[in-house]
């Protein structure tokens, strides 16, 4: 009345706002916010233009891509890429460097050398952790240590190691006088390059290795040419592997950073699932009694346990149902809570999250997600045409940057006079890294397209071959060693060569064939 508000109207706006902030809780519960994705305290719908900003949302980051990869979805994404990224390990090939002029020693020596310095390091190994790295953290720091036997031996270091140097002066990017840049742990050259110099690991600076390395020869792995390095005694060079950012970025980032969002909600949406069917399962033991003992059957048992005895003169009995059952009569009915929320509407929920997810990654569906019935045969192949670029292109990327280390190991061996090997044999050969073939499913289809030009005189053998990872060259002269060590075909084999030469007489030939040896000269249709 007069304006004022009712009794009932405040209790209605208390409960709205009751409610309004139980929404909001359970948003934040399910990792989001009224206002958009938190992401690193930004109140933006997507993050920042710079997530990543302090060494600390570095190493939030980092935690949060081990615990996204330990996820089934994050764990399914990292082993099938590694699985195509290094396989078993990418093939080493020594050749030399000059096809005129090979010396066969120098390249046997040189494979001897890498067979042992791989069995060393654990390359194969080694190179499907590093894909798994480079997926959970976005980045590997390659530890090369130069040690006094003439090997180089690899190590990882950990990305949550590296940190600010409290005692550094390079920390304003706009001070030209400085000659360097310090960023989340990397040292960079203060101008238009940028180049990393170094890397603060467990409170020492320690050099990069391409900074240190000149025309493609031993690296400066005492840090002669940086003063700024002689901290450290350890003969140790880092080579940074960076994925998922710009080459201008200090530092890395995870495979799942774009759809970190995404995979978290997914992930507790399936939780939801699983405690709605535990609630199920939990309401499973009610059981319902059809004839529903009355009031007065109960009033008439209790009474025989006061009495002794029943109306006919004997004890009477009467079974309670266990308790360890709930038990209801026949007329109450419970109603689950998919009547309301059906599990197939979740269902569908999470598909589309994770095909989110699968494009995010730049992966197809059923790679993700285990899950082949969202697509058929044709659409799964048409799926998997750009994942294959890009595996290709990851591929590529650590042929490059093994191939930095290989190079550092012969250079070192054959410098430190530890080994079998000398400075000629390196400069004298040339390594090839041949990663394993990403190929589509269909290959009846590819080969059927190579044959057609090749028929057509479109191709030559090189070419055909070089899909399969092979060389026309090579296998030419592995096939006539073969053939020269082979015993001749009997006579009358269909794959013996046939030379019949032209059918009819032999032009200038004067001979009387009757004479020919062998010929008879009996009428063979008459008895001798």
């Amino acid at each position: 009345m007069n304006g004022l508000p009712t009794t009932w109207t405040i209790e209605n706006e208390k409960l709205s706002i009751a409610a309004t902030k139980a929404a909001a809780r359970i948003f934040e519960e399910l990792g989001v916010s009224c206002g958009g994705v938190n992401a690193n305290g930004d109140q933006l719908p997507f993050g920042g233009d710079e997530p990543i900003e302090t060494i600390q949302e570095v190493r939030e980051a980092i935690v949060l891509g081990d615990q996204l990869g330990r996820m089934p979805w994050g764990t399914n994404a990292k082993d099938n890429r590694s699985y195509y990224i290094a396989d078993t390990g990418h093939a080493i090939t020594v050749k030399p460097k000059d096809e005129n002029q090979p010396n066969s020693d120098a390249v046997k020596r040189v494979e001897a050398f890498l067979e042992l310095w791989t069995a060393e390091n654990h390359w194969h190994t080694r190179q499907s952790e590093v894909s798994q790295r480079c997926d959970r953290h976005g980045e590997v720091f390659d530890l090369l240590s130069y040690d006094d036997d003439g090997m180089v031996r690899v190590y990882f270091g950990e990305p949550q190691d590296l940190d600010d140097d409290p005692r550094s002066t390079f920390v304003d990017p706009d001070d030209a006088s400085k000659e360097y840049f310090d960023s989340l742990g990397v040292r960079k050259t203060n101008d238009l390059r940028a180049k990393p110099v170094a890397y603060f690991l467990k409170d020492v600076w320690y050099p990069d290795l391409r900074f240190v390395t000149r025309s493609n020869q031993l690296a400066d792995y005492r840090g002669d040419t940086i003063p700024l390095m002689a901290e450290s005694e350890d003969r140790i060079l880092v080579q940074h592997r960076k994925r998922n950012v710009l080459s201008v970025d200090p530092r890395g980032l995870t495979l799942y950073w774009p759809v970190r969002e995404e995979l978290i909600f997914a992930k507790k949406l399936l939780a939801n699932l699983m405690r709605t069917s535990s609630f199920q399962a939990a309401f499973g033991a009610i059981r319902t009694i059809m004839g529903n003992p009355s009031s007065d059957s109960v009033k008439s048992y209790l009474n025989t346990q006061q009495t002794g005895g029943g109306s006919s003169g004997q004890s009477e009995t009467f079974d309670f149902p266990s308790a360890a059952v709930v038990t209801i009569p026949s007329q109450i009915k419970y109603e689950f809570p998919e009547t309301g929320a059906g599990n197939s509407n979740h269902i569908e929920t999470l598909v589309s999250l994770l095909r989110a997810c699968a494009a995010g990654m730049k992966l197809p569906e059923f790679m993700l997600t285990a899950n082949v019935s969202e697509g058929n045969f044709a659409s799964t192949l048409v799926s998997e045409g750009p994942f294959h670029k890009s595996m290709r292109y990851e591929q590529s990327l650590m042929v490059q940057e093994d191939l930095r280390i290989l190079k550092q190991a012969l250079w070192y061996a054959a410098e430190s006079g530890e080994h079998d090997l000398t400075v000629a044999d390196v400069m004298q050969v040339v390594l090839e890294i041949k990663p394993p073939r990403v190929q589509t499913r269909n290959r009846q289809e590819d080969h059927e397209v190579m044959k057609d030009w090749w028929d057509r005189g479109l191709l030559g053998n090189k070419t055909v071959l070089a899909p399969e990872g092979l060389e026309s060259v090579a296998e030419n002269a592995q096939r006539k060693m073969e053939l020269a060590a082979e015993l001749p075909l009997p006579a009358g084999s269909p794959q013996a060569p046939q030379n019949l030469g032209t059918p009819g007489p032999v032009a200038g030939n004067k001979a009387d064939p009757m004479q020919e040896k062998g010929v008879s000269k009996k009428d063979p249709t008459r008895n001798a």
